[in-house]
């Protein structure tokens, strides 16, 4: 008995090295419980049969192997040592058995991925298969103890059902019901009533020695993991998958932003003024800009963000300066795009259209019109020529002013002519007028030098007195360093006392 037993669990290890298709496999430590099914509870002996009746129980023990094929198909093997009680209710017929077996069943999971999923808590099966049973049996009635059997050995028919409750990918509960059929008839004292068989209920805790499959090293085994291919490193969830703390659909591995809900397009940030720049990114996150702005705004596209936009209403495609203001370069305040004198020199006054003005339309521009308001030739630059009349006019008038004797009092009988002038100066507004004043040399230098200049002064606050501006009267007395005739006779020195008057321009 000791050597068959022996022989038994050598077959049950030996059949558990892995075969060539084996996927997982568990060990299993389980609790039996058998029932008769035979000829002593058949109709001619008053007892029909009924399941899990176990008024005579008695304990068993077995060990399992299981090797997984595939997702539906495991090896279930099991090596037991059963005992088994029965007797009628009249205690005329009996038995008293030990079975010591070892049974190779084909195992059919229902979670198998297609009825139920792989990973479901409960998982019901079916076995069936085949095995040897080592039967040691006595009669067990009253008054009898009658040895049936000290040991047959015999092929075994099983088939059976179960359920495996799963507490992790280690552990889980498994309770199986399994009809074992011995090929042989007399084990329970009884011939030539048929082939009987006895009823294995098991319970026990069934072990994975296998580690499940991670393909990724995530720790959560292919089987659970919704993510088989997360890259490693990554922080996973109970499914297998990159973490997303902040529930945008970006993991939080890629996730610039994992506390913020954001978009993939933005790298899980968020794009508050949807620009296309992320807020984390985003210098004016709250208005739409330009990436090369880091999403600060351009309103009028020139080139120049508007923070630095001196000019931020520039109209499109005029070229600015670094300020965005109009691109001017002569400096003459009119934009480039606009100006057709672009390299006018700097103080040039110029017309709308950046050129140098003529004013007075003479085709003297006034950057070089002297008289930028009174047409005039170029020979003259761009002022009026006084006229030959004028020029004679003026001439006349001088010689007809005088004064008293040796005094800067202006004679009255000089004043129409005085007027005359007040007239030629206010025809030509562009003009000057230089005043000389000169002396004979009759008395010293020094009191004829006094008496020249107070004597020009004297004309020139008479001009005033007539509107003629201050500004533009020059007076200066020469004394009698300028004669013009000879101061030995009195022609002479009466053609030297004068005052010179010449127009200049400005």
């Amino acid at each position: 008995m000791k050597k068959f037993t022996q022989l038994l669990l050598a077959v049950f290890l030996t059949a558990g090295v892995s075969p060539l298709f084996a996927q997982k496999i568990s060990l299993g430590v389980h609790g039996t419980a058998t029932e008769y099914i035979g000829d002593l509870n058949s109709i001619n002996y008053k007892n029909n049969y009924s399941l899990y009746k176990f008024k005579y129980f008695q304990p068993g023990v077995a060990l399992s192997l299981q090797e997984s094929l595939n997702s539906s198909f495991s090896l279930y093997q099991m090596f037991a040592w059963n005992r088994l009680q029965y007797q009628n209710d009249e205690r005329t017929a009996g038995v008293n058995a030990r079975f010591i077996s070892f049974n190779g069943m084909l195992k059919y999971k229902l979670n198998n991925g297609y009825i139920l999923k792989e990973t479901a808590r409960f998982a019901p099966y079916g076995v069936g298969g085949l095995g040897i049973t080592h039967i040691k049996s006595n009669e067990f009635k009253t008054g009898s103890r009658a040895v049936i059997t000290e040991g047959e050995t015999k092929p075994t028919v099983s088939m059976g059902a179960g359920i495996f409750v799963r507490f992790s990918d280690r552990v889980g509960l498994d309770l199986l019901s399994v009809f074992n059929r011995p090929l042989y008839d007399a084990w329970d004292g009884v011939v030539n009533g048929g082939h009987d068989l006895y009823l294995q209920h098991s319970a026990g805790l069934v072990f994975n020695l296998s580690k499940a499959k991670d393909t990724d090293k995530d720790g959560v085994p292919d089987k659970r993991d919704k993510c088989p291919n997360t890259p490693a490193g990554v922080q996973v969830d109970l499914t297998g998958c990159p973490v997303d703390t902040d529930k945008d659909g970006v993991a939080d591995y890629i996730d610039k932003c994992p506390a913020q809900a954001g978009s993939a397009e933005m790298n899980g940030c968020p794009d508050t003024d949807k620009d296309g720049i992320a807020d984390v990114d985003d210098k004016c996150p709250a208005v739409p800009g330009l990436a090369k702005f880091a999403g600060c705004p351009d309103s009028d596209g020139d080139g120049v963000e508007d923070a630095n936009d001196k000019c931020p209403n520039t109209a499109a495609g005029t070229p600015v300066d670094a300020t965005g203001c109009p691109l001017d370069s002569d400096g003459d305040k009119v934009p480039d795009n606009l100006d057709k004198c672009p390299n006018t020199p700097a103080g040039t006054v110029v017309d709308v259209n950046g050129c140098p003005a003529d004013t007075d339309g003479d085709g003297v521009t006034n950057n070089v019109d002297r008289c930028p308001n009174t047409p005039g030739p170029a020979s003259n630059n761009g002022c009026p020529e006084v006229k030959e009349e004028t020029k004679k006019r003026l001439n006349f008038a001088q010689r007809g002013i005088y004064f008293e004797t040796g005094k800067a009092i202006i004679k009255k009988t000089s004043n129409a002519l005085l007027n005359e002038i007040v007239s030629i100066i206010n025809e030509y507004p562009d003009y000057n007028l230089r005043l000389g004043g000169h002396t004979d040399a009759v008395g010293s230098d020094a009191s004829n030098m006094r008496l020249s200049q107070a004597r020009v002064d004297a004309v020139k606050a008479y001009l005033v007195s007539k509107g003629v501006s201050e500004d533009r009267l020059e007076a200066t007395g020469f004394g009698e360093t300028k004669p013009i005739a000879s101061n030995k006779t009195a022609a002479g020195k009466a053609r030297n006392r004068r005052v010179e008057l010449e127009l200049y321009l400005k």
